[in-house]
């Protein structure tokens, strides 16, 4: 199994740790309105099946949740032999 760099779900979780900052609730579609990003490409990150990454869509997206890339992008590594 190989390593892998993962969006799943990460979207939601800091949308939801948004909203418990500053008591503000976000949608995702709201989220990509705010940092100028197509929601279509908000969608596909937290379902994790983005496969190309605008980087600074990315950068957007950080700046509206106050987070860092590796908040979003999650290295996952893999277990056994990768082929």
């Amino acid at each position: 199994m190989r390593s892998k760099i993962s969006t799943s779900g990460r979207i939601t979780i800091l949308l939801g740790q948004h909203q418990a900052t500053t008591g503000e609730r976000m949608s995702p579609r709201k989220l990509a309105e705010k940092a100028g990003v197509p929601k279509d490409f908000v969608y596909r990150l937290d379902s994790g099946a983005a496969r190309h990454v605008d980087l600074d869509a990315l950068a957007r997206l950080c700046i509206v949740l106050n987070c860092e890339l590796q908040d979003i992008l999650v290295w996952e590594p893999g277990h056994g032999k990768s082929v």
